[in-house]
């Protein structure tokens, strides 16, 4: 079986998606040689379609001989570049031309070939294929999206899914959401959840002490990851921080981790001198070599977004055996189980209480780390890996 994937998700800075895509293609690649000699493995960047295996460059950990200040400037600049609606738009009907070709020098061959879409906008294909679907929030709150990000899912995502062999979601609720908001027949779609590295639950005392004097982390702190959006929620959470005893907050101080996001960045009062005190750091871009050791580091993790069609940075947390704080919708509330404190997401005093909780009840926190550890080992990636290939198995049998 020959399996077709797009590789933009791999292009810009990782988020989520790109995450996820890049280790079930690494699982999928570690397998082939054992496992899966029948699939072959290609994979889809611009006018190239090259051969997928363990060298390839996108598939690496970090680019080799690369300095992470470099990474983060290149990260930034893809990041602007691919987020403007013309430039999406290019890239969208440059690999659509190539699957094309591909397709017409192919011949017949390409009804045997599968396309997998792991970044919700199913390109032009005569064959098969599977599109996977991370969340539904554009059409659920439009208002936490760039307007040019809507028009475009608007325009070009109920087509693709209609025509798609298979459908894959990363959570129960986002199947729920498929069925609800596009009409989709419940049978088309295969649940492939994301999965969580063993380093996060492997973080060695030298590598914690080495990412907490990089970054001059105090022994006791609150962390938030994730890029800084307004679904993300970010406001409410440092508003509820803000509003805890001075004591507490420098007891414990907030540190935020991750990319610049979109949109109305209106922060709360305080955070000014809060910042200038230390009450509240932000650290921006963390190379993801260390965010095992800041997650293991943490005294408590606080993820409390709007909406969500998965949250990996829960899982990310539990593995590390951080207790986590966490919204009681969506899908964060199917992925934390019973494994955290969860709390209603547009409610500030929820959110104080919730950390105040945390903080205090050294009973609670010691059952959600071992509850989170216990939880996050259901995730992996070879199990995912396996539900991606059923979904591939299905879709070629139809």
């Amino acid at each position: 079986m020959e399996v077709i994937v797009n590789l933009q998700p791999l292009l810009g800075p990782l988020t989520g998606i790109g995450h996820y895509t890049r280790e079930l293609l690494r699982q999928l690649v570690a397998e082939q040689a054992e496992s899966l000699p029948s699939m072959t493995l290609k994979g889809l960047r611009g006018l190239r379609l090259e051969p997928l295996g363990a060298g390839h460059s996108l598939l690496a950990e970090s680019p080799p001989n690369v300095p992470a200040s470099a990474r983060f400037a290149r990260r930034q600049f893809l990041r602007r570049y691919l987020r403007n609606s013309a430039t999406r738009f290019a890239y969208h009907q440059l690999f659509a031309q190539r699957l094309r070709w591909h397709a017409l020098s192919q011949r017949g061959a390409s009804s045997s070939a599968l396309y997998w879409e792991p970044g919700f906008i199913r390109l032009p294909w005569p064959g098969r294929s599977v599109v996977t679907v991370h969340d539904l929030s554009h059409c659920r709150y439009p208002q936490y999206h760039p307007a040019e990000r809507v028009a475009f899912f608007r325009r070009y995502l109920a087509p693709g899914l209609h025509r798609a062999t298979r459908i894959n979601v990363v959570s129960r609720f986002t199947a729920d959401e498929l069925v609800d908001l596009f009409d989709i027949e419940p049978q088309r779609i295969d649940i492939v959840s994301p999965g969580v590295a063993e380093r996060f639950s492997a973080v060695s005392m030298a590598d914690r002490e080495q990412v907490r004097q990089r970054h001059s982390l105090p022994e006791d702190y609150w962390l938030s990851v994730g890029t800084l959006e307004p679904r993300k929620n970010l406001r409410t959470v440092l508003a509820a921080f803000l509003s805890l005893p001075f004591e507490r907050q420098r007891a414990r101080p907030l540190v935020l981790a991750g990319l610049a996001g979109w949109g109305d960045q209106t922060l709360p009062d305080g955070l000014a001198a809060a910042l200038d005190e230390g009450r509240v750091r932000q650290l921006g871009y963390v190379d993801e070599a260390e965010l095992p050791a800041l997650y293991a580091n943490a005294s408590g993790f606080a993820y409390v977004s709007l909406y969500e069609g998965f949250g990996m940075p829960i899982i990310e947390a539990m593995a590390a055996g951080v207790p986590v704080l966490t919204a009681d919708r969506t899908a964060t509330r199917e992925v934390a189980g019973d494994a955290a404190l969860c709390v209603d997401p547009e409610s500030r005093d929820a959110i104080r209480d919730g950390l105040i909780r945390l903080q205090d009840d050294s009973t609670l926190s010691k059952r959600l780390r071992e509850a989170g550890r216990q939880r996050a080992a259901a995730y992996t990636w070879q199990r995912s890996a396996e539900a991606l290939k059923a979904s591939f198995i299905n879709a070629t049998n139809l």
